[in-house]
C-alpha cells in the first residue's frame, strides 16, 4: 500500500465528518480517492476532537448549502456581487478574492491587498449586493481591455477557499467600459442572462428515469417525484419520509436487515495503471474518483429507512471549469450496501428483506447484485436501483449545478471510471 498522502488524509476527513457531524477542513487538501488508513483514521480523530460546533455550522456546499452568485462591474474598480443565499445557514464572505483569467487558469496578482469590502453577511434565505473596489489593488485599465480569448472570473469565499467554501462567478470588465461609451449591456462574457438562468432547471429523479421511480413502493414514490434546493424544505420532505418508511416497514411480516457501514472495510488501489482521461497525468488518475459514506443518493434523497443507514459510495469528480485536471465535484457512480453475513445467512429460507431507495427486495432479488462476501461481511453493488441510463444519469447531475464543466472527454472520464470500477469492484474490497 502507498504511504499515506494528501488523498489518504481527505479520505479520511469525509469519513470523519459522515459520522461525527464536525468538518475538519484545513483547506490543505480537495480530494478523496478510495484508500482508508485504520491508524491514521485514529489519529485523525484526536487530532478533531478539539474542533468546535462552529465548523459544522459554516456555510458549506459540502453540508448541501446552496447559493446563487454573479457580477456586475459599475466601472472605476467598483463591482456589485448579487448574491442570493439559499441555505437555512448565516453566510459571512470573508475579505479576500481570487481574480483569475479563465483561459489561462492563472491569477491576476494583485498590486495591494487593499480590497474593501462592504455588505458580506447573508442571512439564511437572504439576498442582497456586496461590494468589492479593486481599484488599489489591480491595473483597472488593463483589465478594462477586451481579452482574445475566455473571461476574468472572482474566486469568493467564507473559509480561507477551502474545497466546498469558494465560489466563482465571472466579470466582465470590457463591457462595463462599452455599455457607458454605448448605452448599450453586452451582457457579461461567460454569464447566463436572467431570461438563460430561469430556463436551466436541474433535472428531478422521476424525469431522469421516470421507470426506475415507477418501481419504488407507491406509498413512498411522492417523495422521489419531487425535487427542491432549498436544504429546510429537502430536510423537512426527508423526515416526513423516515417516518413514512418507519410506519410502512413496521406491517412487514418477515426480518428486514439492516446495512451496516465498517469503517474497516474499503477499497484498496488497484494494481495496475488506470487511464481514466487521457488529458490528466497518469500519476492523477487515482484523484479523479472519490470513497464516500452517504446517507442520500446524488438526489439528496434518504436511501435507506432511516438518517443513520449509509452506503459506500464511488464517485468520479468533474472539473468547475475547462482544463481542470484534479477533478473539482464529485458524481456518485457505485453504490454499495454492507450487510453482516450472519444477518443475511440467518435470514435465507425465510422471509428476508432490505430495504433500498424505497424499494422492499428479497435476499433472492439481491443475489444478482452480490459482489463480496466472506465471514464477517456481504457487499451488494446496486447503482441499477439508483439509474438505469449512465448518461441521463449524469446529465441529471451536472443540471443541478451552475459550477461544473461537461464535455464529451468530462464524459469520457466519467464512463472510463464507471466501466473499470464495475468490472473491479468486488476485487477491490479489502480491509
Amino acid at each position: 500500500m502507498e504511504s499515506f498522502n494528501k488523498k489518504n488524509l481527505q479520505n479520511i476527513k469525509d469519513i470523519f465528518q459522515e459520522k461525527t457531524g464536525v468538518d475538519p477542513d484545513t483547506g490543505s487538501c480537495r480530494r478523496s480517492r478510495p484508500v482508508r488508513l485504520a491508524v491514521v483514521m485514529v489519529a485523525m480523530v484526536v487530532c478533531c476532537l478539539g474542533m468546535t460546533a462552529f465548523a459544522h455550522s459554516r456555510f458549506s456546499s459540502l453540508a448541501g448549502d446552496d447559493l446563487s452568485i454573479s457580477a456586475d462591474y459599475q466601472g472605476k474598480g467598483i463591482v456589485w456581487i448579487q448574491v442570493e443565499n439559499r441555505s437555512d445557514k448565516e453566510l459571512v464572505f470573508q475579505p479576500r478574492l481570487k481574480l483569475m483569467n479563465w483561459s489561462t487558469g492563472q491569477e491576476i496578482q494583485p498590486l495591494s491587498q487593499d480590497i474593501p469590502f462592504t455588505g458580506t453577511t447573508f442571512e439564511a434565505g437572504a439576498d442582497g449586493i456586496m461590494t468589492v473596489d479593486l481599484s488599489k489593488a489591480y491595473d483597472m485599465d488593463m483589465l478594462e481591455q477586451p481579452l482574445a480569448d475566455g473571461y476574468y472570473y472572482l474566486v469568493l469565499t467564507n473559509n480561507h477557499f477551502s474545497f466546498g467554501q469558494d465560489w466563482m462567478c465571472s466579470v466582465d470588465f470590457a463591457g462595463a467600459v462599452t455599455e457607458q461609451a454605448t448605452g448599450q449591456d453586452p451582457g457579461p462574457a461567460g454569464t447566463m442572462t436572467d431570461t438563460e438562468r430561469e430556463e436551466v432547471v436541474p433535472i428531478a429523479p422521476e424525469t431522469a428515469d421516470p421507470g426506475l421511480v415507477a418501481e419504488i413502493t407507491e406509498e413512498l414514490r411522492p417523495y422521489f417525484e419531487t425535487y427542491t434546493l432549498d436544504p429546510a424544505e429537502r430536510n423537512r420532505l426527508a423526515a416526513e419520509y423516515i417516518m413514512l418508511c418507519q410506519e410502512l416497514l413496521g406491517q412487514v411480516e418477515g426480518t428486514i436487515i439492516p446495512p451496516v457501514s465498517p469503517m474497516e472495510l474499503t477499497l484498496k488501489e488497484p494494481e495496475e495503471k488506470v487511464m481514466f482521461d487521457t488529458s490528466v497525468p497518469l500519476d492523477m488518475q487515482l484523484q479523479l474518483t472519490g470513497l464516500h459514506r452517504r446517507i442520500t443518493d446524488g438526489y439528496d434523497k434518504i436511501i435507506g429507512a432511516s438518517d443513520m443507514e449509509e452506503a459506500m459510495v464511488l464517485s468520479a469528480y468533474i472539473p468547475q471549469k475547462k482544463g481542470d485536471v484534479d477533478g473539482g465535484v464529485d458524481i456518485p457512480l457505485l453504490y454499495i450496501f454492507i450487510y453482516e453475513t450472519e444477518s443475511i445467512q440467518k435470514a435465507q429460507g425465510s422471509q428476508g428483506y432490505v430495504f433500498i431507495r424505497g424499494r422492499l427486495m428479497t435476499l433472492e432479488q439481491m443475489e444478482s447484485f452480490k459482489i463480496y462476501e466472506d465471514g464477517q461481511y456481504t457487499c451488494y453493488e446496486v447503482s441499477p436501483l439508483f439509474y438505469t441510463d449512465l448518461r441521463q444519469y449524469v446529465e441529471s447531475m451536472v443540471s443541478q449545478r451552475s459550477d461544473v464543466y461537461f464535455d464529451e472527454q468530462v464524459w469520457e472520464r466519467v464512463q472510463n471510471i464507471y466501466d473499470y470500477y464495475r468490472e473491479n469492484l468486488g476485487k477491490l474490497l479489502n480491509y
